[in-house]
């Protein structure tokens, strides 16, 4: 049996310049960091929330201890409503017949710049309230999910916050 070692592997030593020091310039900013198209109107009740890996924009709202989650989401214009639509039924245990609409309920509405697509799914403890607004190559979701208990007490004023949407001018 032979063995050996092989002479020990050299040191090197690597100095890399700071991205934290990097100055951006607008277009750079813009070219990261694509603005919102929209203008809404927020209800009082909705305080500013965390936004997760999916959000743009997150607000929160309480009541009797539960609290509900609104956001603002992108997706590619390919990804579709449907598609959308029947993820939220999974995500509340709404089991799909699947013979029937998935599109059933789903109203549109119009809105200053556009045209969306607003749902109400009630599962048996959740419900999720949803706005699906095409502009240009994106799929723009507005959604509410919650105990079904604070979702009655705040459709009228997602509703609201949904008619408030204003695509700008630019989009």
């Amino acid at each position: 049996v032979l063995s050996g070692c092989a002479p020990a592997p050299e040191i090197r030593e690597y100095t890399v310049e700071s991205e934290h020091n990097r100055v951006f310039t607008s277009e750079m900013i813009r070219d990261q960091f694509p603005a919102i198209p929209f203008q809404w109107g927020v209800p009082d009740s909705w305080v500013a929330g965390d936004n997760d890996q999916f959000s743009k924009m997150a607000w929160q709202v309480r009541l009797d201890g539960d609290a509900g989650r609104i956001t603002l989401s992108d997706l590619p214009g390919a990804a579709g409503l449907v598609p959308q639509i029947t993820r939220w039924r999974g995500q509340i245990g709404i089991t799909a017949d699947p013979n029937s609409d998935p599109m059933n309920g789903a109203k549109t509405i119009k809105l200053d710049g556009g045209t969306g697509t607003i749902v109400d799914l009630r599962g048996e403890e959740e419900t999720i309230l949803g706005m699906l607004l095409p502009v240009k190559d994106k799929l723009w979701i507005f959604k509410f999910r919650g105990r079904n208990k604070l979702a009655d007490a705040q459709r009228d004023s997602f509703r609201a916050f949904c008619k408030s949407v204003r695509i700008s001018a630019g989009e």
